[in-house]
């Protein structure tokens, strides 16, 4: 079952200060999405249609650099990153783990993310090889950073042994690497 809905979108290219009127068919479970969905200032289905086309196009358009890439995923992450800092403040553990994971995260995604405006069909064997090198310094900050973490025999985790009960094996691989 399909509902329709009709929304004026404002154009800020083409159609500067003119409305153009679109017409829509929706499943059901959309439109009861729509009903639902909250967005500040927005109450009608048209409202929030255009609240998340401006949103759509904003989150395009902060994608194209490292800046706004990177204020995009802090955003994306901040809920769960909330929610954890609030569950460890009421169970009085921390994780320094997640916290250097949550961290990480939206440095190396918009790192990826941004990389793409540099690329093309005719992407040069250089970009291709910044983008490497630039991905490969943001994992291995990550590694050394969780390696660090395994020097004490308890380290700031919710489990003391997250971490040391996964260095053995990376401590093998590292020996064979170095012979």
């Amino acid at each position: 079952m399909t509902m329709a809905t009709t929304f004026q979108s404002k154009k800020k290219a083409k159609y500067v200060g003119k409305a153009v009127t679109i017409s829509a068919r929706i499943s059901q479970e959309d439109a009861q999405f729509l009903s639902q969905y909250k967005v500040e200032g927005a109450v009608t289905p048209s409202d929030k249609l255009r609240a998340i086309l401006t949103q759509a196009r904003e989150q395009q358009q902060r994608r194209k650099d490292f800046r706004g890439s990177i204020n995009l995923f802090n955003e994306m992450l901040e809920p769960v990153d909330a929610q954890i800092r609030e569950l460890e403040m009421q169970h009085h553990i921390h994780s320094e783990l997640i916290t250097r994971i949550l961290e990480w995260l939206p440095d190396m995604m918009a790192f990826v993310i941004s990389s793409e405006s540099s690329l093309d069909k005719n992407a040069e064997k250089q970009q291709l090889e910044q983008i490497e090198e630039g991905a490969a310094d943001r994992m291995f900050r990550l590694i050394e950073s969780v390696m660090q973490m395994g020097v004490t025999q308890r380290c700031a985790c919710y489990n003391g042994n997250a971490i040391l009960s996964r260095v053995e094996p990376i401590l093998d691989l590292a020996r064979v690497i170095s012979k």
